[in-house]
């Protein structure tokens, strides 16, 4: 008999900014690091012979919760990797659900009705995974085994084992514990967060995944400024204004021209966030600096009051992560005023660190700094059977 745990990995940058990741590669969340150690605590005592993950960063960090105490190799297996989103990688929830609503919630619910050209397909999906898992439960007959992975798949490995049963959705390093033996599956438990204090959570947080849902969740989508310059100074002055008093702003037509040369006819560059079709924000980045040190830079991020206190800022910074990386930036980089305590608190919230200080009109700002390198926190490692 082999013994079978199935193991979301924790929370990483698509549950946070609210973006869809398949094979697209991302990093743990700083309160994905929190779960991962709550993952530790709830594995120790328990034997474990071998360790496999998908070889996606997000799942092989994870997997650290349970080959580090116990000096394993971690063996990394494509067969285990979340569904290949197609094109629909990296997209904000928010565009999906203003563009292809239909398809999003049979993606979310009715997955074998799910179809986008260029992506795989349920079946496929599932059978890549059913057929992985086999493998591994033979090769390993009288072992127990952790394999970290992905919650779609999770979802089709359910389905596929245990038909007729209502597979539910598995919350961040939610665990799945099954026996193999004699060509035959048993479940003894699915989907199990029992770890997690509620704070934890991922699932907490969001109301996709439920049956019912109360209310939905707030999710953005993001489109280029354009010609707009008002809406950029509105923006400008309002979050000036509120650190320093009405009546401190400067002259705002400058402020608007040196953000178009530094876009440099990039139209990402100075971008509005959307909640439905409602402006919600504003985002702006220049992208020419920091390349040579690998740095993505943000000059200016907004939310309109009325949209504070939502969740939606950190989809902004997801915004802008999602932009540089795609140039092969590793850090992102902006300054804030050590008078907005508020922003600052914000920013550590989601595991910036002060990296210094800038100078900025007048005043002395911290320079805040996010390492985004996929590198970051892996322990390389690599065993093929």
């Amino acid at each position: 008999m082999t013994k079978l745990y199935i193991i979301r990995h924790a929370e990483a940058e698509g549950n946070l900014f609210r973006r869809i990741h398949g094979h697209y590669n991302s990093n743990v969340t700083h309160d994905g690091l929190k779960q991962i150690a709550a993952l530790e605590r709830r594995f120790q005592g328990e034997t474990i012979d071998v360790c496999y993950s998908s070889d996606l960063v997000r799942t092989r960090v994870t997997a650290r919760a349970v080959y580090e105490p116990r000096d394993l190799p971690l063996r990394l297996e494509p067969g285990f990797r979340e569904v290949n989103l197609g094109p629909w990688e990296d997209l904000p929830f928010g565009l999906l659900e203003r563009e292809q609503r239909d398809q999003l919630a049979a993606f979310s619910h009715r997955p074998r009705e799910w179809h986008v050209d260029g992506a795989e397909d349920f079946l496929v999906y599932q059978r890549r995974f059913l057929d992985t898992l086999e493998r591994v439960a033979q090769y390993h007959d009288g072992n127990t085994v952790a394999i970290f992975t992905h919650g779609c798949v999770i979802r089709a490995m359910l389905e596929g084992l245990f038909p007729g049963q209502e597979a539910g959705h598995c919350d961040n390093t939610g665990v799945t514990l099954l026996e193999y033996d004699g060509g035959q599956y048993r479940e003894i438990y699915r989907n199990d967060n029992s770890h997690l204090p509620g704070q934890l959570s991922t699932f907490a947080k969001q109301n996709w995944w439920r049956k019912e849902r109360v209310q939905r969740d707030r999710n953005l989508w993001f489109r280029p400024l354009g010609n707009d310059p008002q809406w950029y100074v509105q923006c400008r002055r309002e979050a000036w204004e509120g650190i320093y008093g009405p009546g401190s702003f400067p002259d705002g037509a400058a402020y608007y021209a040196d953000a178009v040369g530094r876009a440099a006819g990039e139209p990402w560059a100075i971008c509005q966030a959307m909640l439905g079709e409602e402006p919600a924000g504003l985002l702006q980045l220049d992208w020419n600096r920091g390349a040579e040190q690998r740095v993505g830079y943000i000059p200016f991020l907004y939310l309109l009051p009325q949209f504070r206190r939502l969740g939606l800022g950190v989809q902004l910074i997801g915004q802008a992560v999602s932009f540089y990386r795609r140039l092969g930036r590793t850090h992102l980089q902006l300054a804030v005023s050590p008078e907005n305590p508020g922003a600052v608190r914000f920013y550590q919230r989601y595991g910036m660190t002060q990296a210094g200080t800038v100078a900025g009109a007048g005043k002395t700002l911290w320079l805040m700094d996010f390492n985004m390198d996929l590198t970051r926190d892996l322990e390389p490692a690599l065993i093929k059977i």
